[in-house]
């Protein structure tokens, strides 16, 4: 007997009942009313059903569908590339929100470049977690600080050869440190990663202040 449509807690959930009543044979509009029917406030479109797709036919929801229904899923049409998408195409919440006015970025190329990344893993955390907002909140939290701890771990071991090398004060305010805990690192020229040429030792307080100088421009 066929899986009869039911009430489903993600849009994930029902795309994949839906690609299984069907034997992969899915048609996009039905689809789309139906999920319509069950979240009536999702943004879902053409790229959502595209990136589902390709999961299911050569990415990592491959496993959980059997060989025939993945060969007619692929029939439906060319499949995009590799399976990216266009992040510019997809809008989150996130990015409808209104936006603070700030200081223009110093390299619009770089900001375009992370903007469009940014986009891309909205729209994948959004797609994982579905409607369930806790999901969506403890997965841009493990994302986050994820990024967080990569960049901790390239500023341990500068932190500790500048110390080695004799950085025991703050060369702004003259203050003495008996251990590089209180310490903070400054690059000096703020457009670089970090490395030993391009940073410095400084307290906390004098680390904000130089970072506040040059968020205004001075």
């Amino acid at each position: 007997m066929p899986q009869q449509p039911g009430p489903y807690r993600t849009i994930k959930a029902l795309v994949f009942s839906n690609v299984r009543r069907r034997s992969g044979h899915v048609d996009y509009k039905a689809l789309t009313t139906e999920i319509r029917q069950h979240f009536p406030t999702s943004k879902w479109n053409r790229t959502h059903w595209a990136w589902y797709r390709y999961q299911i036919v050569r990415g990592r929801f491959k496993n959980l569908f059997s060989e025939q229904e993945r060969a007619n899923l692929a029939r439906a049409g060319k499949l995009p590339k590799g399976g990216l998408i266009d992040p510019f195409s997809v809008k989150t919440d996130d990015e409808t929100a209104p936006r603070r006015k700030g200081r223009p970025p110093d390299d619009p190329e770089l900001k375009r470049m992370g903007d469009a990344i940014l986009s891309h893993v909205r729209f994948v955390i959004s797609l994982a977690a579905g409607q369930d907002a806790n999901l969506r909140f403890k997965l841009n939290r493990w994302v986050f600080s994820r990024l967080q701890l990569e960049e901790k771990r390239i500023k341990r071991p500068i932190k500790r050869e500048l110390w080695n090398r004799g950085t025991h004060a703050c060369p702004e305010c003259k203050q003495p440190f008996d251990s590089p805990t209180g310490m903070e690192l400054h690059r000096k020229n703020s457009s670089l990663g970090y490395s030993l040429e391009n940073c410095k030792l400084l307290c906390r307080e004098c680390h904000r202040e130089l970072e506040r100088n040059h968020s205004m421009g001075r």
